[in-house]
Order: C-alpha cells, then sequence, then structure tokens
C-alpha cells in the first residue's frame, strides 16, 4: 500500500507540501520522495513491532492492522524497517518495546545488510533517536525501547558510504530513516512507488537527499518491497508484500 490517491492528489508536485500528520511529499533533484515526520514531542507515539501476542510474526501491513484493530486502534503511519531473511525474521538487532527479539548481528555476508559498514537506528524517549555504526552501537552500552539494524548505514557524521557511487546506474524504490541533527526530528523516507522515472533513485542520491533534509545520520531500509502508509482508509487494501518488523504510529 503507498500513499492514498486522494492525498498524492492534495499533494500535487510542488517541491515541498503541507504537512498532513507529519506527512509531506518532497521533489529534489529530479526524484520524489514521501516523507513521514517524527517530532520530539510524538517520539513515544513510534512504535516498532514483529512479532504478534504469540511470538508469531506479524507478516505484514494487515497483520499488522488486524493487530491494532484488536486493540481498537487504528494505523496512523507504517512503514517496512531493516531488511529481513526466511521467516519472516530480522537480519539483525531488533528491539520493541524493550525487548530485545534479535541479537545485533557483526558477521559478514552477501547483500545490502551486509554492505559494511552497516547500522542501527534506536529511540530512546530520554535521550532520543540516534543511527550509529554496528560496532559502535554494541560497544555504547545503550538500551533503546526500540531498534532495528540494517544495511547498509548511508551516511554518519555527515559522510557517505564509501560504496555509494554518485554516477551509479542502479535506480531502485528505496526507504531509509534518518536524524535530523539540529532537533533529533526522526525522518522516514521512500521513494515514489507510481512514477517511474522520479521514483526509481540511487543509494547516493538518496543519501544527499537525506543531507539535504538536515540528516547527518542515516540508514538505508530495504528496496522495491519498501511500503509506506499515512492515514489508510478502515476498508483500504493494504499491500501483501511480506515484511518482518514494521515501524508504526496508531491511535
Amino acid at each position: 500500500m503507498r500513499f492514498p490517491h486522494w492525498l498524492l492528489a492534495a499533494f500535487g508536485c510542488a517541491s515541498i507540501t503541507s504537512h498532513l500528520h507529519g506527512a509531506e511529499t518532497v521533489d529534489y533533484e529530479g526524484a520524489r520522495y514521501h516523507l513521514y515526520r517524527v517530532d520530539r514531542a510524538d517520539w513515544p507515539r513510534l512504535q516498532l513491532a514483529w512479532l504478534d501476542e504469540n511470538d508469531k510474526p506479524l507478516g505484514d501491513l494487515n497483520g499488522l492492522r488486524t493487530q491494532l484493530n484488536s486493540r481498537k486502534k487504528q494505523i496512523v503511519f507504517a512503514t517496512n524497517a531493516g531488511i529481513f531473511e526466511r521467516g519472516p525474521k530480522p537480519c539483525g538487532l531488533t528491539i520493541c518495546a524493550g525487548r530485545e527479539l534479535v541479537p545485533l548481528s557483526l558477521r559478514d555476508g552477501e547483500g545490502n545488510f551486509y554492505l559494511k559498514p552497516n547500522g542501527v537506528f534506536y529511540l530512546d524517549d530520554q535521550t532520543g533517536p540516534g543511527v550509529m555504526e554496528a560496532e559502535e552501537f554494541e560497544k555504547s552500552g545503550l538500551k533503546p525501547r526500540l531498534a532495528t539494524q540494517s544495511g547498509p548505514l548511508m551516511v554518519r557524521n555527515g559522510v557517505i558510504h564509501p560504496a555509494f557511487n554518485v554516477n551509479s546506474p542502479n535506480r531502485r524504490l528505496r526507504n531509509a530513516v534518518g536524524v535530523r541533527k539540529k532537533d533529533g526530528q526522526i525522518i522516514f523516507a521512500m521513494s515514489d512507488r507510481d512514477d517511474s522515472v522520479k521514483g526509481r533513485v540511487t543509494s547516493h542520491q538518496l543519501t544527499r537527499f537525506f543531507l539535504h533534509l538536515g540528516c547527518q545520520d542515516a540508514l538505508y531500509l530495504d528496496g522495491d518491497i519498501s511500503s509506506m502508509l499515512v492515514d489508510p482508509k478502515p476498508d483500504a487494501v493494504l499491500t501483501p508484500n511480506t515484511f518482518a518488523a514494521m515501524f508504526f504510529v496508531a491511535e
């Protein structure tokens, strides 16, 4: 599921649009992105989920919606978290509601997750959010309320991942999360699913966008399967794409 069509129509093609519950659409360097921002006051509202009450994977956004409906809540915002493997099980560190469900992974392997350095996005309601290298996180002693490990770590302290090529021909749908340096605002961004030109971006291009937004640190989440929901109608048909952990805000 993507941004509702009425939402996209309201946003139009302006470089920066007005907000709707923290959401906006932004055109930058020939690409189009959908954003969801979480300000300091809303940090406690951001959640991460992978398993249901029986410790079984939720599986997709439909599973997440079913769980929230059972609690008399609805999705305000949702998007996929880090890269996962068969299960679906997150490839690395996953902390939900202060409970570590999957430990940090420092092993080597193939694919985006293992394109070192990879990293961790975390949130503690007292000390705030952050993005750091996986090995750095291991040494930090942090015990956040939520965390997801993914890879590659797109940018750390303003330095772009060394494997990213500014002239790369590899353009895909991509999503990521970053933390704005000046105030700790959490920014989720996904390139446009519907636009086959503006919605296909390189890793370097997406990283430049986060730097443009004021994020010195940002973590890649996933590629073509990625999805982002903002205020879906209760009867909206959601994507069946499989996910492991998912970020969400509910009310």
